[in-house]
């Protein structure tokens, strides 16, 4: 019987933990399988919810643009006057996803133009910095899908560019006549920008209202 009872304590003991490991196990699984769900779920929200707006990718697709602005636009030019192309991407944006959003694009937008057009490294980039928190106050719904918000947008965002820009051209040590480069540059640019900004306002309602818009 003794033996019987020591030879029956280990198979009782040991199927008694064989059933705790396997409640245990179960529970384990389960708890992993919602841990790797979590994860999933959170990776998936985290690549879908990607703000390109602050992502290192904007880097070489406004370079893309800086070169076309460089390349491609002033073969668009009317008696010496062609769009921005890289100041409207980022009024553009502004209005989509908002001011703040747009700041990382007029950052990095105008880098690439000064490095381009031999300019004052920087000074683009703060201009259009400004610029971006200025067009901000059209990311609204009801307002940015009214044709003349774009228009409006573009044209205060280039007035408001061109003078910030001018601004600090003046104090790092650089000379112009103000009003001839006013009346025969930035007020025809500006126009000229309002009309493409306008042409585009179709595209621009069609694209949906997100605050991680890219």
């Amino acid at each position: 019987m003794t033996s019987d009872w020591r030879s029956l304590r280990p198979r009782g003991i040991s199927q008694e933990r064989r059933n705790r490991g396997s409640i245990l196990g179960s529970a384990g699984a389960r708890q992993g399988g919602l841990g790797q769900l979590h994860a999933r779920r959170a990776f998936s929200t985290s690549f879908t919810s990607t703000n390109l707006g602050t992502s290192w990718l904007i880097v070489p697709i406004l370079g893309a643009a800086a070169v076309f602005q460089v390349v491609v636009v002033p073969k668009l030019a009317v008696r010496g006057v062609y769009p921005d192309l890289i100041l409207l991407l980022v009024i553009a944006r502004s209005l989509i996803a908002g001011g703040r959003g747009a700041v990382f694009w007029g950052f990095v937008g105008g880098l690439w133009m000064d490095v381009l057009s031999g300019g004052a490294i920087g000074a683009s980039s703060l201009a259009l910095m400004a610029t971006s928190l200025l067009t901000g106050i059209g990311h609204n719904a009801i307002f940015r899908r009214n044709s003349f918000v774009p228009f409006i947008s573009a044209l205060s965002g280039t007035l408001f560019f061109s003078l910030i820009y001018l601004a600090i051209l003046v104090g790092v040590g650089y000379r112009f006549p103000p009003i001839p480069l006013v009346i025969n540059l930035i007020v025809p640019a500006a126009l000229y920008n309002c009309a493409v900004m306008f042409l585009a306002t179709p595209i621009l309602n069609r694209l949906p209202e997100q605050a991680n818009y890219p």
